[in-house]
């Protein structure tokens, strides 16, 4: 009887052992979930770039623009983002394939974010078959209006993209759409 006694008492203890870490890892998850962040962000939506005189022949273009951003933390991610626009007279296109770190300040309601893109640009008309490709450099950002922790409405990305690309120079690329969030949270 004793014997057993013994053994209850030191299997509890066992238990309790184990059973402390737990509850109070549990206990401590509240205050860990206010650092929860998306790990994973996907954008997609329309653009709208502008054309100058530097960018013959290209006209102001419409197109589409998505993007995936890792996030490393709430703060820290990569994000890789590709864009195209195209116009009918003369008929041109323009692809950019960008990526970059980007830094994010996030709220309940807003998410703000800012990022250096580099990459490069095609651009193609149809005088002349003219075709051109080249380095680019981008940087910019936008905000977000979260309508709940998963969906987001994107109303402006803006990016100075700056190329070697004829048809695609010096710029400023506008964008809107949505974000759709994933992990995390």
């Amino acid at each position: 009887m004793i014997a057993l006694r013994r053994r209850t008492r030191i299997t509890i203890r066992r238990f309790a052992v184990l059973l402390g870490p737990l509850v109070s890892g549990l206990m401590i998850q509240p205050a860990f979930a206010q650092d929860e962040h998306p790990r994973v962000e996907i954008f997609g939506g329309a653009s709208y770039l502008p054309a100058d005189n530097m960018d013959f022949p290209r006209n102001d273009s419409f197109g589409f623009q998505t993007s995936i951003n890792g996030n490393f933390n709430r703060w820290f991610g990569i994000v890789g983002d590709v864009g195209g626009q195209y116009n009918r007279t003369p008929h041109t296109s323009v692809h950019e394939f960008l990526a970059g770190p980007r830094f994010t300040k996030r709220t309940k309601r807003v998410t703000v974010f800012g990022h250096v893109l580099v990459g490069a640009s095609v651009g193609h008309t149809s005088i002349q078959g003219f075709s051109d490709r080249g380095f680019t450099l981008g940087g910019g950002g936008g905000f977000d209006i979260n309508l709940s922790p998963r969906i987001a409405i994107r109303p402006l990305q803006l990016d100075y993209i700056g190329s070697f690309v004829d048809i695609l120079e010096n710029n400023f690329r506008f964008g809107s759409g949505v974000v759709f969030k994933f992990g995390g949270n």
